[in-house]
């Protein structure tokens, strides 16, 4: 006997079940999307079709791979993980490896595919602040009385900084992709920070100074480049005659899908989104939902992308140990407010700022890190329990000098 009792968790099929439905409608709503445009060419399927089916099969392999990996190695590594993601995301600005597209340098060309770091940064930054969180102790576990002024300066600087460095490097993350630009996800990956510190119980002072100061930088970023600016302002004005056609066209012809789908769509393959949007299949994937199978259609892909992170926030929350609950939640925060951000931009709630629908948009790179936070998830639900022998007699006492007890004679 070793003096320990090991106990396997199961998985939660409800997860995987959604994700897989939600791939394989994803797919569907691609070749639908993209159709018309490979008959133009004399294609049987549009190339992100089969291109979308072949990174789903290799979507699921990683997810496996990630399954099986001990959950410890995942913590041990998290460090290395976020140190290749900032390689990857310098990588992009390296000419001859980073390619630009529409004006973005957010892709490393691999020749066959085109690879976006920073669709993977989502989950590295998940792991990494999971990790430092877990760690954190108490304020007021920190707060000694110092003996010299070594130590009080110890005291001043080092907990501090080291509290303060996760943060530090998760920042610079979203720095990075934002200067692609890719403001979109620099601020999916920010919200779900957010989120983890607070379900990893930082103080509401630090949480306030953090909201505020993410307020001003956003609008700063945003007043700095003239583009952004420029944007909302058409996308208030977008139905004018002058911006109908121009810098709210896309905006227009999902709002005018949606509109025309109805509560149960117009018919499979018989929308108008898909012949009038520059690239139906990607980030206004929606309007063809929504324009053939109507609002009923679009309640169904929302309600999926919903039940996955809100499955995985309800699940996380529950558990115990601070790791495992900080992943599920950031997991979570991540599809959730990526959905919902792609959704507003598709009824015209918000200007076009390129962001996928998870599971559904095309994008290798994305379906690829979703399947591995997928993976991660199923990883950290089926964690092996260890307990010591010791302990469980401990318990098995306590029970039984609850027990009334006869009097010896």
């Amino acid at each position: 006997m070793d003096g320990t009792v090991t106990t396997k968790r199961a998985a939660d099929p409800a997860i995987t079940i959604l994700a897989v439905l939600a791939t394989f409608m994803g797919m569907l709503a691609i070749w639908d999307s993209g159709y018309a445009r490979a008959a133009v060419n004399n294609q049987i399927l549009p190339r992100e079709f089969w291109m979308q089916a072949i990174f789903a099969l290799v979507s699921f392999f990683a997810a496996y791979v990630v399954y099986k990996i001990p959950t410890e190695s995942w913590k041990k590594w998290a460090g290395v993980l976020i140190v290749a993601t900032i390689g990857l995301l310098l990588l992009v600005e390296v000419p001859g490896i980073g390619k630009e597209i529409n004006h973005a340098q957010r892709w490393i060309d691999l020749k066959i595919f085109l690879l976006q770091p920073a669709e993977f940064a989502k989950l590295s930054c998940i792991l990494f602040l999971a990790v430092a969180l877990a760690k954190r102790k108490p304020v007021a576990q920190l707060k000694k009385t110092p003996r010299h002024l070594g130590e009080k300066i110890d005291w001043l600087l080092v907990p501090w900084l080291k509290r303060a460095f996760p943060l530090i490097v998760v920042g610079f993350i979203i720095f990075f992709i934002e200067q692609e630009p890719d403001l979109a996800t620099s601020m999916v990956i920010a919200f779900a920070t957010f989120v983890m510190l607070v379900v990893g119980g930082v103080s509401r002072r630090s949480l306030a100074i953090l909201f505020i100061g993410s307020l001003l930088l956003v609008g700063g970023l945003t007043i700095k480049e003239p583009y952004r600016m420029a944007r909302i302002t058409n996308h208030t004005e977008r139905w004018s005659d002058t911006n109908i056609d121009g810098p709210g066209y896309q905006t227009t012809q999902s709002e005018a899908a949606l509109a025309r789908g109805g509560l149960f769509g117009v018919g499979l393959g018989n929308g108008l989104a898909k012949h009038r949007l520059p690239a139906p299949t990607t980030d206004f994937i929606l309007a063809t939902v929504g324009e053939e199978f109507g609002l009923v259609g679009s309640l169904v892909v929302v309600g999926l992308i919903a039940a996955i992170a809100l499955r995985m926030a309800a699940l996380g929350m529950r558990r115990k140990d601070p790791f495992g609950r900080l992943v599920l939640v950031g997991l979570a925060s991540w599809i959730g407010i990526q959905g919902a951000t792609n959704v507003m931009m598709a009824n015209g709630f918000f200007p076009p700022i390129g962001i996928p629908l998870p599971f559904f948009s095309y994008g290798g790179s994305s379906l690829l890190a979703l399947w591995m936070g997928v993976g991660l998830a199923q990883n950290i639900l089926t964690e092996t329990v260890v307990e010591k022998e010791v302990a469980i007699e401990n318990r098995r006492n306590r029970r039984r000098d609850g027990w009334t007890r006869l009097p010896s004679s």
